[in-house]
């Protein structure tokens, strides 16, 4: 502790010489709100009161001015209701356009047996005239009703005629409630980006900076371990972004209460209500939300910076990552999205929800414990990546974009070449890109056609990138013969998976019910088509294209950079995401890296390919034909389970993983 302790001071002595972190630190914070919030306010209430205080002029034909001074009447009697100053201006209909600089909006007068029709002719990204239009139209209605007052009373009736049945709707949100819930995504936004910037250049500084002045072998060569390093370097980061959160927390907590009691003071007897000694009890535990953030954000930023050499790379790597937090920062203002359960295990989102949460004047203890809990454990989970990180040579002093040989000449790569990590990661990207507007833009017209286009692709991007990278495509892709026993075992290992798929697919279903409707839907659309086609796109397409993508391409990169089990792990990851469910995660990956070991242990795709294929089949035959399966696997086709299923399929499983793994420990073929 004694050398953390020393290495902390070191690195905040080292981020303290830099002025603009100070300046994003301290000031940002403290002025930024206040600017916001407050500058704002006050800048509508000064638009609003100038705009109140001009006088506007309505323009008419002058063959209607017996019409418009009725109608002047009616504004003077009516002045302070439409609270706007009027002019009605008096003009022949051929010096229309010649005058139109003198009037604000042309009222055009129109009578018939119907009764008199008025029609505003004004600009509308025009302030002026937009002002005018709707101070003309809130007098037009009072005139309405006044006419029609005076029709009802000659007739020896009144308003209730018109109104047989009426409607009142009672909100039981108080109109602050509802204005904290309505800005309290806005505002857990702001927090989120301004601890962001806290931590943005503290975290460059501490991991690039040291690069660029030539002082991390220095570090390395110190009587400390590299995970002493590194922790001195997240806690010294993290103080300058808790700082930064907390100052934040208070500079925009003292802004809306002083927002708060001007407009309670002057506008509504609603915000009068609110009790800002609520907001003061619920500080501590916001401030605990605010610091488990800042860690949290701290360590991303940290895990990118790790991999740059120079300020201006650190900041190429940092910048999607600022999008990404914003993005994920951005959900709390979406009306429908709450902080629940469910929302609050995704971090950085639980934070913007639960600020929402508490401008509302609500917030449940139990869910921001959640929230707390869960920005903590990821904290700790990445910081123990970036640890593993600063362990790798490879890593600390590589060459920036080296990982990404897809930027180098084909003519400069030499043959063989494995795919590195970066060119992987760019591979998966370019592949989300194309489905997204390829994919998506032919599955508007077609579903059907469109997964053929996905297949198709997915089974493009690997194969290019192989061919610019001049890979061994034999030796990534595993294109070998394998023997009776693999396939037997791999056969059994799946029958395991599969069990243990189902047990955790109606888990998922429960908690998850709305995500598993959409992949109903989904299939329900390929469904209508012919069933040798959907067994042709839906199995077949899949089993070679997604193999060849996944086990073949994803997994023998990463294997032969860090290893066949974080292959396995890494790419079953991505198999898994890559399906863009929730319900269909798990299981999904769990597949994944049944076949990623099943390939590793073989050394050929084509068992995976088999299963791939068989996993697929079964689904489309089990949609097509569910009474004959309901007849000889009745158990494939319940949605909910009995203690007694659960104990068969758990037993089924773990020997099916047993027997399989036991099957293909021998003869290993190391990749």
């Amino acid at each position: 502790m004694n050398k953390i302790k020393t290495l902390i001071k070191k690195e905040v002595l080292d981020i303290l010489r830099d002025r603009k972190t100070l300046i994003v630190m301290v000031v940002m914070p403290i002025l930024l709100y206040p600017a916001i919030i407050i500058g704002m306010v006050l800048i509508m209430s000064m638009f609003a009161q100038s705009q109140e205080a001009k006088e506007y002029t309505i323009a008419y034909d002058s063959q209607y001015k017996a019409f418009a001074e009725e109608f002047a009447q009616i504004y003077e009697k009516n002045r302070e209701e439409i609270n706007t100053d009027l002019t009605f201006l008096s003009i022949d209909i051929a010096d229309k356009e010649s005058a139109v600089e003198m009037f604000d909006v042309w009222m055009n007068i129109t009578e018939d047996e119907k009764g008199i029709h008025l029609t505003a002719e004004y600009t509308s990204t025009n302030q002026d005239s937009n002002y005018a239009e709707i101070a003309l139209r809130d007098l037009s209605d009072i005139y309405r009703e006044e006419l029609l007052t005076e029709e009802l009373f000659a007739k020896g009736l009144t308003e209730d005629f018109l109104y047989p049945v009426t409607y009142e709707a009672n909100d039981s949100v108080s109109v602050s409630e509802s204005a904290g819930m309505n800005m309290g995504g806005s505002i857990g936004m702001m927090l989120i980006v301004t601890i962001m910037l806290g931590a943005f250049y503290p975290a460059i500084d501490a991991t690039t900076g040291e690069k660029e002045r030539g002082t991390l072998e220095t570090l390395l060569t110190l009587p400390v371990t590299n995970f002493q390093m590194i922790m001195s370097k997240y806690i010294a980061v993290s103080i300058f972004a808790c700082v930064t959160a907390i100052l934040s927390l208070l500079s925009l907590g003292a802004s809306v209460i002083f927002l708060l009691a001007s407009v309670s003071a002057e506008v509504s007897e609603e915000f009068a209500a609110i009790d800002i000694g609520m907001f003061l009890g619920w500080l501590p535990i916001l401030l605990l939300v605010m610091i488990t953030a800042a860690l949290l954000i701290t360590a991303f930023c940290m895990c990118f910076c790790v991999f740059a050499k120079s300020f201006k790379e650190a900041n190429n790597y940092i910048t999607p990552v600022m999008l990404l937090v914003m993005f994920a920062s951005m959900v709390g203002m979406v009306p429908s999205i709450q902080l629940d359960y469910k929302t609050s295990l995704i971090p950085i989102v639980n934070v913007s929800l639960l600020m929402k949460q508490v401008m509302a004047q609500h917030m449940d203890l139990a869910l921001a414990g959640i929230t707390i809990a869960i920005n903590f454990c990821y904290s700790v989970l990445i910081i123990w990546i970036l640890a593993k990180m600063y362990d790798s040579e490879n890593v600390l002093f590589a060459d920036g974009f080296q990982s990404f040989r897809l930027f180098e000449k084909r003519s400069e790569i030499k043959k063989g070449t494995v795919p590195n990590t970066g060119d992987v990661i760019l591979s998966i990207v370019v592949l989300l890109l194309l489905v997204l507007y390829i994919g998506t833009a032919v599955s508007v017209r077609s579903a059907f056609v469109g997964t053929i286009v996905n297949q198709l692709l997915i089974l493009f991007v690997p194969l290019a990138v192989v061919w610019y990278m001049k890979s061994d495509v034999k030796q990534l892709f595993s294109f070998q013969a394998p023997n009776v026993k693999h396939v037997f075992g791999g056969l059994i290992l799946y029958v395991g998976v599969y069990a243990l798929m189902m047990i955790a697919s109606v888990l998922l279903v429960q908690i998850f019910p709305e995500s598993a409707q959409n992949v109903e839907q989904t299939f329900g659309e390929l469904s209508k088509q012919p069933f040798i086609l959907i067994v042709l796109v839906i199995a077949v397409m899949p089993a070679i294209g997604e193999e060849i993508f996944f086990r073949g391409f994803t997994y023998g990169s990463l294997s032969h950079k860090y290893g066949a089990v974080w292959g396995i792990i890494l790419s079953s990851i991505i198999f898994g995401a890559f399906h863009m469910s929730i319900v269909k995660f798990i299981p999904t990956g769990m597949l994944g890296a049944c076949f990623a070991y099943v390939a590793y242990k073989s050394g050929s795709i084509y068992v995976g390919m088999c299963l791939h294929f068989i996993n697929n089949l079964l689904s489309m035959i089990a949609m097509e034909y569910p009474e004959q399966i309901q007849k000889v696997l009745p158990i494939l086709m319940k949605s909910e389970y009995t203690t007694t299923d659960i104990i068969i399929i758990v037993v089924v499983g773990v020997v099916g993983v047993a027997a399989g793994v036991m099957l293909l420990r021998k003869d290993k073929i190391d990749k």
